[in-house]
């Protein structure tokens, strides 16, 4: 009995031996699994088991940065670091809140959010958050939709902070660094996850940067001419003039560009005014007594009008359509004409539609003809389609994708409207990537 309970104790040793004999450098080097977090507060972590790694950017072992989300329907979330997503991912849920903190000595971190309702936390008396205080909301069920981070303290000009979030309708976005902003604002996005990240200054970004943040580009539409004939034999208005359009209030020289093409399409416009006049008077004046009674009863008069709507704005670009609208007093029938432009908002610079399509421009007529004769219409001419293709053929934005058209006449009769080909975004063999087209 004795001799077994030696040799129990004995290899009990040998095994303890072995184990304290592992470097503990190897375990240190184990990468981490993407699902790995800490748990507990932040002040209090558990390390994690394995060493971060980001897009083949190793972190150390130890937690340089730490962060928890409060997220839709599960509330505050376990602390995550260095990398590790923070969120939820395919089940839809909104971000409201983060705290974020450093573990780096003489290394703290400063921080606000872009939230629904609210806007820019630093734009109200909400201000930037530091240092583990809470970024967002708690119990409204606001949507987190951006977020800004930078570094503060002594050591802050040593290290880079990188991040990167979810978004909704788009996923991952780009890497953002150092109080860049990522994520969305003025689309209703909602923030579903996040990462984080701290590396030495000048390291390589842990990704791509692409993309990494979308702003809605505020477009103000305004009635800019407004005038109008009047019969003072009637009193009553036979003529109507109204143009409207955007008009940016801001002095940025992509603005400006954009306000310029407006002016210029506004100018020629007006220069069609007086002809137009004086048909529209003839129209009235050769009426009978009891016909301008009728125009008079159902509200009826000439008219050119101009009216203007948005129709895509993301990805830096913004597509405009106004419907030109001219219709003479007595006449069978109005006639509108949709005119379309489509603008890169960092510049201002206008796109043709070759500029969006991804084949040469030698093979525009034909590959988009064969897209026109795919809606099976016996309405439509293709020669006369064919002809009229081209790199600066009438195109315009939306969120299904590229909407290439004809106005009424210019390849059917009147009554078969207007002749519209709609190319999804996914078809990349005719499109350059929209989302990122404009870096």
């Amino acid at each position: 009995m004795k001799r077994k309970m030696f040799m129990g104790m004995l290899l009990l040793l040998v095994v303890l031996g072995a184990f304290t004999a592992i470097p503990l450098g190897v375990l240190a080097e184990t990468p981490l699994n993407s699902e790995a977090q800490t748990t507990g507060g932040a002040d209090n972590l558990v390390p994690l088991p394995e060493a971060v790694s980001v897009a083949n950017t190793s972190v150390s072992e130890m937690q340089t940065c730490v962060y928890q989300t409060h997220v839709q329907n599960q509330g505050w979330q376990d602390w995550r670091a260095d990398g590790v997503m923070s969120g939820t991912e395919g089940l839809s849920y909104r971000l409201e809140g983060i705290h974020i903190k450093t573990n780096l000595e003489n290394l703290g971190v400063t921080y606000q959010t872009h939230i629904e309702n609210i806007g820019w936390e630093a734009d109200t008396e909400r201000g930037w958050k530091n240092d583990g205080q809470m970024s967002g909301t708690e119990g409204l069920s606001y949507r987190l939709e951006a977020i800004q981070i930078k570094l503060t303290g002594a050591q802050a000009a040593n290290y880079d902070i990188w991040y990167q979030v979810h978004a909704q309708n788009i996923g991952w976005m780009g890497w953002a660094q150092n109080g860049e902003s990522s994520g969305t604002a003025g689309f209703g996005y909602r923030l579903e996850g996040i990462r984080i990240v701290i590396l030495p200054k000048g390291t390589a970004a842990p990704g791509s940067t692409d993309s990494a943040f979308s702003e809605k580009l505020q477009v103000p539409i305004m009635v800019t001419y407004q005038d109008g004939i009047y019969d003072p034999a009637y009193n009553y208005k036979t003529v109507n003039f109204n143009y409207q359009r955007p008009v940016f209030p801001e002095t940025t020289p992509a603005l400006a560009n954009i306000n310029a093409t407006y002016d210029g399409l506004e100018n020629e416009w007006q220069a069609k005014i007086p002809t137009f006049t004086t048909k529209a008077l003839d129209y009235w004046n050769n009426d009978s007594t009891t016909q301008k009674n009728s125009h008079i009863k159902y509200n009826a008069r000439s008219q050119m009008e101009v009216t203007c709507k948005e129709v895509y704005n993301k990805n830096y670009l913004l597509s405009l359509q106004q419907d030109v609208y001219s219709n003479y007093v007595g006449s069978t029938h109005g006639y509108h004409e949709l005119t379309a432009h489509t603008f890169n908002t960092k510049t201002g610079t206008e796109l043709l539609l070759g500029d969006i399509l991804s084949i040469d421009q030698s093979q525009i007529k034909s590959k988009l003809t064969n897209e026109f004769a795919k809606l099976n219409r016996d309405d439509i001419y293709l020669d006369d389609v064919y002809e009229q293709l081209g790199p600066a053929a009438k195109y315009y934005l939306t969120d299904a994708g590229v909407c290439v058209y004809f106005n009424q006449y210019e390849v059917a009769c009147y009554a078969s409207g207007r002749p519209t080909i709609t190319i999804p975004y996914s078809r990349t063999d005719l499109l350059k990537p929209i989302e990122t087209m404009i870096p």
